[in-house]
């Protein structure tokens, strides 16, 4: 009876919390149109770093820079946390997969890295001065032991964005929620031993918590009770700093809706 009504609660203050801060957010963009808006966050070796882009020859340019990145010996990685304007609906059977290239021509790499990005994938390039190849791997969800090895700690639940998409996979209307917008917040804590606690504040000084539990798929999916907007998250951008997570309910046949979560990193456990 006290877990139910905690639970209660926790989902009447995270829901006040959403409704109040709902921001309504068409998008008319559409693939091969310009301007295509993109906000790309992305690391060249341990840094990470935010861009805003609005249009297809700010998002050349910045393909070129990172490419420069790469040929001084960095290894970069990129993704565009801006729920990507095509989602590939239908490839969602093979969303798990990663997709990698070999080659020794910039141009291919480069038009390898703008296609990931339109099928919403992480993409990871590196590149052998040796050989003077190029590699790259996309792919839709986290490494296992990447996440593993990063998402111990403490997390701010920044936003949740709800977005609908057509029968094409195109973006047509983006919801934002944000706890923040009217003082409050949120916080989940992931522990080595495989629970998590998420504690809530309401905007009226009300504080609520709960503990659950958190695990890893071997394709790399976290699952967690205590997450909103269903269980089962791809983890498409973890690092020391920012964590993002997505998962889709394709609906009906003329519409599906594409979740996203953005967190920021408060606090690491060691192993």
């Amino acid at each position: 009876m006290k877990k139910s009504l905690r639970l209660t609660l926790l989902l009447t203050t995270l829901v006040a919390g959403f409704v109040s801060c709902e921001k309504d957010n068409p998008n008319n963009n559409s693939v091969g149109n310009d301007p295509v808006e993109r906000v790309i966050v992305y690391t060249v070796g341990d840094k990470e770093n935010r861009v805003s882009l609005k249009t297809e020859a700010e998002w050349d340019n910045t393909i070129d820079q990172l490419c420069d990145q790469v040929q001084s010996g960095n290894e970069i990685s990129f993704y565009n946390i801006s729920h990507a304007t095509l989602y590939q609906k239908n490839k969602r059977d093979g969303a798990k997969e990663s997709r990698t290239i070999r080659t020794a021509n910039r141009e291919e790499i480069k038009h390898w890295m703008k296609e990931m990005e339109r099928q919403g994938l992480t993409v990871r390039v590196s590149y052998d001065n040796v050989s003077g190849s190029w590699h790259g791997e996309a792919y839709a969800t986290a490494p296992v032991n990447n996440t593993m090895s990063t998402i111990l700690g403490t997390w701010h639940f920044k936003r949740t964005v709800v977005s609908q998409l057509d029968t094409d996979g195109h973006l047509y209307n983006s919801n934002v929620y944000e706890p923040e917008s009217n003082g409050g917040s949120m916080y989940y804590t992931f522990s080595s031993d495989g629970t998590i606690a998420l504690t809530i504040n309401s905007m009226d000084g009300f504080t609520a918590t709960d503990n659950g539990t958190w695990t890893i798929s071997n394709d790399g999916v976290l699952h967690s009770e205590l997450l909103p907007n269903g269980e089962y998250w791809y983890v498409n951008w973890i690092t020391p700093n920012t964590m993002i997570l997505s998962h889709s309910n394709f609906g009906t046949e003329t519409d599906s809706t594409y979740y996203q979560l953005h967190f920021e990193s408060i606090t690491t456990i060691d192993n």
